[in-house]
Order: structure tokens, then C-alpha cells, then sequence
């Protein structure tokens, strides 16, 4: 077999391949994770994303079990200077991001491995996992971890992008929580990257995406847990009780006020969407969370009083319950845009920006056929303080002196010949919300990735010197660029144009 690889190997390095003969190749050599248009579950495999705007038609996919095999599919692949991608939960819209046309499609699906330590302080977690799954795994031993907010986040993406979580406030960071990372790198050489070993690249990973490797395997820190308190709240924005106004108003008050005192509760969370329906109706959804499993806690007292309730579904529930049912808000099978803007938590700001918003929204023709969410995530700076117990980040958050919003459009459609109009609409967002933050002196440069549109750029958020020691890192553990030209979805270091 390993000759087989060698000979082969040997002579695709020859001259650069198509696809197709790409394509055969990887089916010579590992026959038995191969899987070519003709195969019965290649529709599944290349249709398994949360968004339509995802869908491409690789030439083959690969579902690697092991590190070992991922390690073959890595070396052929660079060696032959076949274009890739790799797919985790595929939950990022972004065309390009997770699929691949023609290349050759990486998923992660089968590297599903879940343990627990034997003193019980961290959990390995193959990436090709969902956090659901994860955190279901886990629920019989009585253990949490921080993980993704919504059940079909897959483990790989979040790892590697930074990583918000109903645990924020308390634990900082997924990848503030993220112990070691097993990593193949562009030679095939599987390595681990930790405090210890590799302590550059653990650092670079955490927040620097898919430019230095692909990660099979990480470790996190995990605690006791036995259930927590929490679910959603639906508000109608016009209502019995209070109008569209006073309603954002009052709820954008509610907001700041809490995550100005979150450092005083940090088991209690909140996310927040603001809906505007196709067919005219305009709700807000407010997801709590309670991590100490205490009900109705005082921190969140404001929001529970709040008018023109449509339906409370707060509960003592699991984590895995509760991520289904925040995945609910924002379902598989549609068309869907993100970007995503940072500002520091303010009320003047938040109520201009409703207004710029509602402007951009007004002015679509097609507000029939969309339904126009948007987000807004607390980033408390308390959030920061966690990275540096575990050698830091590369988010460039580490010197933040405010507390945050992430203001987060994600927007859905069905409509293919819509694109367009779409992308214009959420271009139009980044440019208002960013106009209003500067007007207000709230603006931050900080992007979160993983909510990030494709024309943002969010390497560049974390700041000069980060990007520069991104650079340094990927130079040394992938010096041909494999990464940067070979894997062309996600955002590159290559291409961040930093001013």
C-alpha cells in the first residue's frame, strides 16, 4: 500500500493533474473512503450544508476516519497540487467556504470520535462532529464544555474560528478552552499543538482558521455539569402592549444595561434576533441561558418583564435541548448571506443602528420573498480575560477595555435568481452599521470570522502584529503555501489586505 502511494506520488508531482485525474488517483489509494459522482451517497455528501449558497459539485469526496488517512489525502493532495476543500458541519454560507466545484471535497463526518478523560478535566472531540452530538455524548457522564451555540455548528470550523458559546462570559473563548489540537499539516506529518508542543502554531490556530493545517482531533476543558436553565422568549415588535419603537427601544435598553453587568451574573446569557418575516410579521427572539441551572435568575429579570410576549419556553433543560432548539431559529434548506460588525456597548448606537437597518431593509424590493434577521451577540469584556491562561489568541481582542456587541445580519431566501439582491442588501448593512458605529465613536475593527461575509476581511481585524505572527507561523509549518493556494475557501492569509 505505502509504495503504491510512493509510485503514485511520484509520478502526479510530475506535472499539475485535472481534476478528474486528481480524483482517480485518491480512488487507487484509499478505494474505501472514496466517493465519486457515480457513488449512491454522493448527492448527500455534497448537499450536507446548512445553506444552499453552500452547494458545489466537487469532482470526488473523501471522508477520512483516522488522522492517519487524512494524512494521505493531505500529502497526495499537495504533492499533486490538487485544489481542496474541507467540510466540518458546513454550516458557513459562504460560496467556496466548505465545498469545492471540480477539486476534491474533504468531510469530516466519520472523524466523530468522542472521550473523556480519566480525571474527568477535558474531552477529546473528533471535528467532524456537530456540537450537538458532542454534547450529547457527554450527558450520561454528567460533563460540559464550551461549543457552538446551535446543534448543527460543526466542531472543525468553530475550533479554529474563534468560537462563541453559552459559556462565554464565564469561560472566555471555545479556543481559550481548546487544550491540544491534532493537526495534519501540508507534508502529511500529523503533530500536536499545545502549550508545549508546536506552542506557535496552538496560538495561531486559535482564531487563524485553515491557514496552517487541517485539525482532526482537539481536547478540551471540560467540567461538571448536570443541566441548565433556559429557551427562548418571542416578542411581537408591534403589539398590545407597546409599539415598534418603543418596543426596540426598550429591548435595546435591556440589552446594554445586561451586558454591562454580566461580569456580576456570568452564568446567565442572552442572543438575540430580531425577524422580519416574508409574510409582514416582525418578532424578536430572545434566547436565555442560566449555565448554574438557576431559573429565572435576577440578571435576567428585565427581559422576563418585557411587553408583547407571544411565547416563553424557559425551562431546566440540556445543553444539547437548548442548542436544538436555538438551531430552530435559523433552519437548514435556505439561501442564506452573513456579515457581521463589531461595536463597543452602546444604547445611542444600538437605537441609530435600528434606524440605519430598518432603512436598508425598507428599501428592499423583495421583502416578500425574504426574511431579514438580524443579531445581536453580547462580547463582554470579561470574555478576554480567559485567553491568556492558556497562552493567548490571535483575535487581538487581549487589550479590549469595553464591553462588545456583535451586531450579525443572516439572512435567508429561496429564490436562486435573489442572490444578487441579497448580497447588495448585506453589503448595505456592513456599510450602516459601520457608518453609525464611526458617527459614534463605537466602532471595532474586530470581525468574527465565523460570522464574517467573504468580502470582509477579519485576519486583519485582529490587528498588524497578529496577522504578521500568523504569517511567521504558517511560513514555518506549510513553507510551499499548500494552504493558502490549494484550499482556496476561507479567509487566507494571502489575501488579507490590511491597511
Amino acid at each position: 500500500m505505502k509504495s503504491a502511494v510512493f509510485a503514485l506520488l511520484a509520478t502526479a508531482a510530475q506535472a499539475a493533474p485535472s481534476t478528474g485525474e486528481c480524483c482517480r488517483s485518491m480512488a487507487e489509494v484509499l478505494p474505501s473512503i472514496y466517493h465519486g459522482p457515480s457513488a449512491a451517497d454522493y448527492n448527500e455528501l455534497v448537499t450536507a450544508r446548512w445553506s444552499i449558497t453552500a452547494m458545489q459539485h466537487p469532482g470526488c469526496v473523501m471522508t477520512p476516519s483516522s488522522a492517519k488517512d487524512m494524512s494521505i489525502i493531505v500529502k497526495f493532495l499537495t504533492t499533486m497540487q490538487c485544489k481542496f476543500a474541507v467540510k466540518s458541519g458546513g454550516h458557513n454560507p459562504n460560496p467556496g467556504f466548505n465545498n469545492i466545484d471540480k477539486g476534491v471535497s474533504i468531510d469530516l463526518r466519520s472523524l466523530n470520535s468522542t472521550s473523556l478523560a480519566h480525571d474527568r478535566s477535558y474531552v477529546s472531540l473528533g471535528t467532524g462532529l456537530s456540537w450537538g452530538h458532542a454534547y450529547a455524548a457527554f450527558e450520561k457522564d454528567k460533563i460540559a464544555f464550551t461549543g457552538g451555540i446551535c446543534e448543527d455548528v460543526g466542531v472543525g470550523g468553530l475550533s479554529v474560528g474563534g468560537g462563541q458559546s453559552l459559556f462565554q462570559a464565564g469561560k472566555g473563548w471555545v479556543v481559550d478552552n481548546i487544550i491540544s489540537y491534532e493537526v495534519v499539516l501540508a507534508s502529511g506529518e500529523i503533530v500536536n499543538a499545545n502549550q508545549k508542543n508546536n506552542s506557535d502554531l496552538y496560538k495561531a490556530l486559535k482564531g487563524g482558521s485553515t491557514n496552517f493545517g487541517i485539525v482532526t482531533k482537539v481536547d478540551l476543558a471540560a467540567f461538571d455539569f448536570d443541566g441548565m436553565w433556559g429557551g427562548q422568549m418571542l416578542l411581537a415588535l408591534e403589539g398590545p402592549q407597546a409599539g415598534h419603537e418603543q418596543m426596540i427601544e426598550t429591548i435595546t435598553n435591556t440589552t446594554v444595561d445586561f451586558v454591562a453587568d454580566n461580569h456580576s451574573d456570568t452564568d446567565s446569557g442572552i442572543q438575540i434576533v430580531a425577524t422580519y418575516l416574508r409574510n409582514g410579521t416582525q418578532v424578536v427572539d430572545i434566547a436565555f441561558s442560566n449555565t448554574a441551572n438557576i431559573a429565572n435568575p435576577p440578571a435576567l429579570q428585565s427581559f422576563l418583564k418585557l411587553p408583547n410576549q407571544l411565547r416563553n419556553t424557559n425551562r431546566h433543560a440540556s445543553l444539547a435541548e437548548l442548542a436544538h432548539e436555538t438551531s430552530l431559529a435559523i433552519p437548514r434548506g435556505f439561501r442564506y448571506v452573513t456579515a457581521s460588525v463589531t461595536i463597543s456597548n452602546d444604547k445611542a448606537t444600538m437605537l441609530d443602528f435600528w434606524k440605519a437597518i430598518d432603512k436598508v431593509y425598507n428599501g428592499l424590493e423583495v421583502k416578500n420573498q425574504i426574511d431579514w434577521l438580524v443579531s445581536i451577540v453580547p462580547q463582554p469584556k470579561l470574555q478576554e480575560t480567559y485567553a491568556k491562561a492558556r497562552g493567548g489568541n490571535v483575535l487581538g481582542l487581549q487589550d479590549v477595555d469595553e464591553d462588545q456587541l456583535v451586531l450579525w445580519l443572516v439572512s435567508r431566501w429561496n429564490d436562486e435568481s435573489l442572490d444578487k439582491a441579497m448580497e447588495n442588501a448585506r453589503q448595505q448593512f456592513v456599510d450602516a452599521a459601520v457608518s453609525v458605529a464611526k458617527a459614534h465613536n463605537t466602532y471595532y475593527p474586530f470581525i468574527y470570522l465565523n460570522y464574517a461575509s467573504p468580502d470582509q476581511d477579519p485576519l486583519c481585524g485582529y490587528g498588524a502584529e497578529n496577522v504578521a505572527f500568523m504569517k511567521k507561523v504558517a511560513k514555518k509549518y506549510d513553507p510551499t503555501g499548500a494552504f493558502q493556494r490549494l484550499q482556496p475557501g476561507g479567509f487566507k492569509l494571502c489575501h488579507a489586505q490590511c491597511a
